[in-house]
């Protein structure tokens, strides 16, 4: 089989897209599929074309077997819902303009949203003759709209036609969790063609046996991933405010104090870092977007993993990566969310789920895990084993790969 992966993301960029879709690329690979990865020039999150690189009008090189093409793009920042915008349909005419480069494919396999992008894979999939297979990380334009960032009915009406074309053009529709499968199963563009791929983790990153955090008065605390629009990450900041004045608390008491650590970047990223400056929030650092490889460590050095969403309704069906990298270090999770993720939680008793954007829930829990070692040690043990057993990426390749020559 020869696969062509068309996506926005992709290493040398840090993020959970990027390394999936490494990971499928090169596991592909492994299993003697021929593949080549169709993206732009490495900018994301801050609109930065990252060195070596430099943007032109194509480039290709090979990076341990798999063949990536990288295509003109304009490069702006994760933010600004208008260069956004310019910067994902700079990508799809970039990309559509070179689709009869780089050799015959059998498949096109594109990553979803950016929606512009799964628009020109209409037309890349018949330069190529290729059977077109869709991966729906994110219902669009629904989280949009649900979000605020898309109001124009115009551009709402324009939207849902291009994702329904795209729905009808697919071979095959896979999505990663249980609540976009039971939409896509509604929609009667993609129900016969959606296929639920869960999510996976790199299990082999983390050794749950490692664990650096040895104070006995504070609480170590991680959330890592990115600070976007989504992930209401405000709600973690009053939390550690709410309980920034316990710092004199006694050791492993019910008041002892906490350290937060925020590890990632994102559109929402800049107004975390104003209110930090301004508040002087000591229980509070961020250290912006860090090597994949550096993440582990971080786990090893945290005692409790956080995960926020907003409170919309569209994110009930969301499973966050993070939740599953901190379940794969055997860290405790607090996750804010309600829906499939907090049932996850739930039955397999690896954190507490509070409602989100709830700062007192958030701050109830941590206090909670703060006063309970034992506690914590038993969730993170819960939680590697469900990875283990669930999430990990040998049955995920196989059954992408099943996915993908059956399309």
């Amino acid at each position: 089989m020869r696969l062509r992966i068309l996506t926005h993301y992709y290493p040398p960029e840090v993020g959970a897209p990027q390394m999936r879709l490494a990971a499928l690329a090169h596991g592909l690979t492994r299993a003697g599929v021929e593949v080549t990865v169709h993206t732009g020039f490495p900018h994301y999150p801050d609109g930065v074309i990252k060195p070596p690189f430099r943007n032109r009008p194509l480039h290709a090189e090979e990076v341990d077997g798999v063949r990536v093409m990288r295509s003109w793009v304009f490069a702006a920042p994760n933010r600004g819902f208008g260069r956004r915008l310019a910067n994902h349909a700079s990508l799809a005419g970039t990309a559509l303009a070179a689709a009869p480069l780089g050799g015959r494919a059998d498949v096109l396999l594109v990553e979803t949203p950016p929606l512009l992008l799964a628009g020109a894979a209409i037309g890349y999939a018949r330069v190529k003759r290729a059977r077109l297979v869709l991966h729906i990380a994110d219902l669009w334009p629904d989280s949009a709209v649900e979000m605020g960032t898309l109001r124009s009915p115009r551009a709402i009406a324009a939207a849902r036609r291009l994702e329904r074309a795209a729905y009808r053009a697919a071979a095959a529709i896979a999505c990663p969790t249980e609540g976009i499968f039971t939409a896509l199963g509604a929609r009667p563009e993609s129900a016969a063609k959606v296929a639920l791929i869960r999510p996976a983790v790199d299990l082999d990153r983390f050794d749950p046996a490692i664990a650096r955090s040895k104070s006995k008065t504070t609480l170590r605390v991680l959330y890592a991933g990115t600070v976007g629009l989504a992930h209401g990450l405000g709600t973690l900041l009053d939390a550690a405010e709410a309980l920034g004045s316990r710092n004199g608390a006694s050791p492993g008491g019910a008041d002892a104090a906490i350290a937060v650590t925020i590890a990632g970047d994102g559109a929402d990223a800049p107004a975390l870092r104003a209110r930090l400056a301004a508040r002087g929030s000591a229980e509070v650092r961020m250290l912006g977007t860090l090597p994949a490889e550096r993440i582990p460590a971080l786990y090893a050095e945290s005692d409790v993993a956080v995960v926020t969403l907003r409170d919309l309704p569209i994110f009930e069906g969301a499973l966050p990566t993070k939740m599953l990298e901190a379940m794969a270090a055997a860290r405790p999770v607090i996750l804010a969310a309600r829906g499939e993720a907090a049932r996850l939680v739930e039955a397999e008793g690896c954190g507490i789920a509070v409602p989100p954007e709830d700062p007192r829930a958030l701050a109830a829990a941590l206090t909670a895990l703060a006063a309970d070692p034992a506690g914590r040690a038993a969730m993170g043990a819960a939680g590697r084993r469900a990875a283990e057993r669930d999430f990990g990426r040998t049955a995920w390749l196989q059954r992408w790969h099943d996915l993908l020559v059956n399309a």
